[in-house]
């Protein structure tokens, strides 16, 4: 095993099986904003005869490791995940009648590759460090003119929010400033399902024109 890889990372499968979902909640982008917290999705299927259940394709098999090693056991929708190495390497669309059916109910699969909404760019998506899922979260890309309580009431939705922190954006490197119509905060969720599910719900939310960004947080608040 190399040093820093995460095991079954090396040579294994890019697709993970998902399950144990509830299918009166999940959609397709609802489970790429969860899933995506650990590398870049490429396509994602919720499968049409089991419907608690879906495939996740990611770039690489290290990021496939990532999701098993942090979102297996994570509680949702009152259940809890189970995040499997599937028997495929890559996730593919039906065809025909049974591809017709599938595209009446869009929201069984999605096609994410080279997605803006994907989280991670260049080498960091296969090399960043995992977070595990906690009742802390992170919020980037929040408009400059979104006050706290109307913040802590988009989220609110989601449990009653106890702590919320405004944080100042840092540049990325000293040539380029950070920008001024942008910020970020830690926010605090009574438990790690409504987080989960904040994260399910609201990371690529729209307000003022502004996608949120919102992912677990390791940080203290």
């Amino acid at each position: 095993l190399v040093q820093g890889m995460l095991p079954g990372a090396m040579g294994g499968s890019a697709v993970v099986l998902v399950s144990n979902l509830d299918e009166e909640c999940v959609s397709a982008d609802a489970l790429f904003n969860l899933m995506s917290t650990c590398g870049n999705i490429v396509r994602i299927k919720i499968l049409y005869q089991k419907r608690d259940s879906a495939l996740v394709q990611f770039e690489s098999s290290e990021q496939a490791a990532r999701a098993r090693a942090t979102l297996h056991g994570c509680p949702l929708w009152r259940r809890t995940l189970s995040v499997a190495t599937s028997k495929h390497q890559t996730v593919q669309m039906r065809h025909g009648h049974a591809a017709q059916a599938e595209e009446d109910e869009e929201y069984l699969h999605g096609e994410y590759a080279g997605s803006p909404l994907n989280r991670f760019r260049g080498p960091s998506a296969s090399h960043s460090s995992p977070i595990h899922p906690s009742r802390l979260l992170h919020v980037a890309s929040v408009p400059s003119d979104m006050t706290q309580p109307e913040l802590t009431e988009l989220f609110s939705s989601h449990g009653p929010v106890s702590r919320v922190k405004f944080l100042t954006p840092k540049a990325q490197d000293e040539s380029r400033p950070a920008r001024s119509d942008r910020k970020m905060a830690l926010l605090e969720l009574p438990s790690v399902q409504d987080a989960a599910e904040a994260i399910c719900s609201l990371h690529n939310f729209e307000v003022s024109g502004s996608r949120l960004r919102v992912s677990f947080s390791s940080s203290s608040l």
